[in-house]
């Protein structure tokens, strides 16, 4: 997006040494550095540099391993394909087969991590040199020079983050390296001692640093707002469940462990955790507490009386939206995988569409959508969608067959290139729209989060009220807030909790590391499948499944295309989520938030032609023998297939999620088997030093 671009300095900073090949670590010659260092404005510019590398080469927040593992990894969210047709449905599902260790994805989010990590290195002990640094750091003061520093050992602390909770115990460098020399004897480092330094690295320099809006600090750069509530996120990392190795030696640390040993791994945390609890409330309630200008989005200025879906439309707006603690920006034009991956499917060319292509890797589980959300819930229709774009300035259906684009099921809300104003039609993958890495939501349900594991419900249940507030229409507030969350205490406040981080990130890529370190991923994989399953043989036996919470899913659904005009309705897109089934548009506003863009560029607008969606029988059963669907089939409405595409392809809504940890492996304890292994490069190169484990081969 926009106000700030990431420059690209290669040319200063750049002037490459290259060190082992294994570990892709290249730094800069001395006097590189001391040109490029020898005023806070030139660090800026080196610092922009290493941003960028987040941005584009780290492979875990737009293409790579979050798109291969996390956005379709979870209980909510889903891949598009069928299981056989993509290498990353292994992986992302737990092995059910072997992959090549060699894995191209995270062989080039291993390579980019260390990469950022040891220029940041460079960065840090660089700044570290400056007298201006020197004086104000003595001085306990917050000046220009801190302020890079903390961004610079932030964003170290953000890459070796990701390289523990991709591949575990991996090589830890304090220092920066120039030499192949200073890798070769490279050995996987704890990642509890690795989790420790992080944590230290962090609390050292945020006194030291701008709060969000103060010293022309935006959410587009790392601010002292954002690194209080990271030491949150790292520290319930820290303290949380993960797969270990038991033929690693973690010291003198205790265990508690769940299930069995498999692969020579064990599921595990550690049993001082709450030690990381209690860090992660200091900082995030300091955060809540005084956050400079982010905050919990609660009013909507628009009218539309939608505040969570106000967060994602400051970002279709390619502006920074005030919830957001930390942006990965984007610039207009280069790159962007909102909406492609994770948004609302197109099925428009490359360029010049209406939308361009939206592939649509971000997809939501039937029984999520259908089952989870509770009527008034806000963040339905804003998080799921159940139509898509033509290409042509249309609105379509999207069936529940796999494949992609207007297959595949139903895909993710938050990011539609029709919501942007206007939309980027020149190309795809070029919108702009920045990746929010945290955003204020997230900071409010760990602090309830860890209030709750706590021991202190009253805390907890202030800070899930927060977020669940915001999310019901006041007509339900009294059911779905206050009744809701007052009967919580104990387990069942956690699972609450659980439950509204599952809400309100969907498809945001939160879920599957949240099952993870809670210890509650393999205990979720077969509630889904079962979930699943019982949805299928309801539709077998009845030709509908109705859910607990009295939301049904039938075989058939009935549509219509229609000219928005007609109904009184001044917009092609739709703004509620709420809507009495008296209205006589309810069939094209209920779901809500879809639609289509009024006035594209070739001219189409609200008043020419049939080009909204009218759907029937989406969160009802109607007979396709009764009178109502005679009635509609006279009114121009098509039954169309909806829940048959899931009896069409059963093993892809059942037997195939999460194939590598079936039934059994739960009853037995099977841990599960979610890290990525090391290439056999990094092993062949470190000369037996490093060595794969989890059961993954060695070359």
């Amino acid at each position: 997006m926009k106000k700030l671009i990431y420059i690209v300095i290669f040319t200063l900073m750049f002037s490459l040494t290259t060190c082992s090949d294994y570990l892709d670590v290249t730094s800069p010659s001395q006097v590189d550095e001391d040109f490029v260092f020898a005023d806070p404005s030139e660090a800026y510019k080196v610092l922009m540099g290493c941003y960028e590398i987040l941005r584009a080469n780290s492979n875990v927040h737009s293409n790579g391993l979050f798109y291969d593992i996390l956005i379709g990894g979870s209980d909510s969210e889903a891949h598009p394909e069928g299981y056989s047709s993509q290498t990353r449905h292994i992986p992302e599902g737990l092995y059910a087969t072997e992959i090549t260790i060699n894995y191209a994805t995270s062989v080039n989010a291993w390579s980019a991590l260390y990469r950022m990590a040891n220029r940041l290195a460079i960065v840090v002990s660089q700044i570290e040199t400056k007298p201006g640094f020197q004086t104000a750091w003595a001085a306990g003061q917050v000046s220009e020079w801190t302020q890079l520093y903390g961004e610079a050992v932030t964003l170290r602390v953000i890459a070796y983050h990701e390289l523990v909770r991709f591949f575990g115990d991996v090589p830890y460098f304090d220092k920066p390296i120039y030499t192949e020399e200073q890798t070769k004897s490279a050995v996987c480092t704890s990642r509890y001692y690795i989790y420790d330094r992080l944590l230290e690295d962090l609390q050292k320099v945020e006194p030291y640093m701008y709060r969000q809006g103060e010293g022309k600090i935006g959410g587009e750069r790392i601010s002292r707002t954002f690194v209080q509530g990271f030491i949150g996120r790292v520290a319930l990392y820290a303290g949380g469940y993960s797969l270990c190795r038991t033929d690693f030696d973690y010291g003198d640390l205790g265990f508690e462990q769940i299930g069995a040993e498999r692969w020579k791994a064990k599921y595990v945390r550690r049993s001082d955790y709450k030690k990381y609890y209690e860090l992660a409330k200091t900082y995030l309630s300091t955060c809540i507490s005084n956050p400079g200008t982010a905050r919990l989005i609660t009013t909507d200025d628009r009218g539309y009386g939608n505040p969570f879906q106000r967060n994602f439309q400051y970002q279709a707006d390619l502006i920074v939206s005030p919830e957001s603690l930390f942006e990965i920006a984007e610039t207009q034009g280069v790159q962007s995988e909102r909406p492609y991956a994770f948004g609302r499917p197109s099925a428009g060319g490359g360029s010049n569409a209406y939308p361009c292509k939206s592939y649509g890797q971000s997809r939501i589980h039937p029984s999520f959508y259908y089952g989870d959300f509770n009527d008034g819930d806000l963040r339905r229709d804003a998080s799921v969608t159940v139509t898509g774009s033509s290409g042509a300035a249309t609105e379509e259906l999207i069936t529940l067959e796999p494949g992609s684009g207007l297959k595949g099921g139903l895909s993710n809300n938050k990011w539609d290139e029709n919501r942007m104003n206007p939309p980027y039609t020149a190309s795809q993958r070029r919108t702009g729209i920045n990746t929010a890495y945290m955003r204020m939501a997230d900071v409010i349900l760990m602090l309830a989060e860890v209030n709750a594991e706590l021991g202190d419900d009253n805390g907890a249940k202030a800070e899930l009220t927060k977020v669940r507030d915001r999310a019901f229409a006041p007509a339900y507030k009294a059911t779905q807030v206050t009744n809701y969350v007052n009967s919580l205490a104990g387990a069942a406040l956690k699972e609450a909790i659980a439950q509204e981080r599952k809400l309100e990130f969907a498809g945001e890529g939160l879920r599957r590391y949240d099952l993870i370190r809670t210890g509650k991923l393999p205990e979720k994989i077969v509630e889904l499948r079962h979930r699943q399953e019982a949805m299928i043989a309801g539709l077998e036996t009845q030709g509908y499944y109705t859910f607990p919470n009295g939301h049904t899913i039938a075989k058939y659904i009935w549509v219509k295309k229609v000219n928005s005009a007609t109904l009184g309705m001044n917009t092609l897109l739709t703004y509620e989520c709420d809507v009495a089934s008296s209205d006589p548009a309810y069939p094209v506003k209920f779901p809500g938030w879809r639609g289509q863009y009024n006035n594209y560029t070739n001219g189409a607008n609200n008043t020419s032609g049939n080009r909204s969606l009218a759907i029937e029988g989406l969160f009802e059963y109607i007979d396709p023998a009764g009178a109502k669907a005679v009635a509609l089939e006279a009114a121009g409405y098509t039954r169309t297939n909806w829940g048959e595409f899931i009896l069409d392809n059963k093993s892809h809504y059942s037997a195939d999620l999460f194939k590598g940890y079936p039934d059994d492996f739960y009853t037995s304890g099977v841990p599960p088997r979610y890290l990525m292994p090391f290439s056999s490069e990094t092993i062949l190169q470190s000369k037996g030093l490093i060595t794969n484990g989890y059961g993954f081969s060695q070359e």
